[in-house]
């Protein structure tokens, strides 16, 4: 994105409404499942709220800090339900939280934990006949 004498305001104006079109889309993708995602959101909000990467909520930020990312990663799972693996959802949530974080984000080396949990959480949980079985870490 390259912004030639525009102003302050503006640049953040069309960051705001890139997150909002992005935040439409990922609704828009959950409404149409055939399924509730809320279990699927819930599970991976307590995960990664557990993990608190940027440790935001043990800063008393607002309890919704991660929603974004956790619905980006909710979508991811749904997306992928009959292939996950932890390596591809681990990879998944570094790029999420990068792209959300940026340089604040140096817990690249725990999302292969967070992924695999994640994954074991949603297995155990019986939320859908399509769920593997089993993880592939490889």
């Amino acid at each position: 994105m390259k912004f030639r004498a525009v102003s302050d305001e503006t640049k953040i104006n069309y960051l705001l409404w890139s997150v909002r079109k992005e935040i439409f889309r990922e609704n828009k993708y959950l409404n149409t499942l055939e399924y509730d995602p809320a279990p699927f959101l819930d599970i991976v909000k307590r995960h990664i709220d557990n993990w608190d990467p940027i440790q935001l909520l043990e800063m008393d930020c607002p309890a919704d800090e991660y929603d974004g990312e956790t619905r980006t990663v909710t979508v991811y799972i749904t997306k992928h339900l009959k292939d996950i693996d932890a390596i591809s959802l681990s990879k998944t949530i570094n790029r999420v939280f990068g792209d959300s974080f940026n340089l604040e984000f140096n817990k690249e080396n725990e999302s292969i934990e967070i992924a695999t949990n994640i994954i074991n959480s949603l297995r155990s949980s019986n939320l859908t006949p399509h769920f593997p079985t089993s993880i592939r870490i490889l």
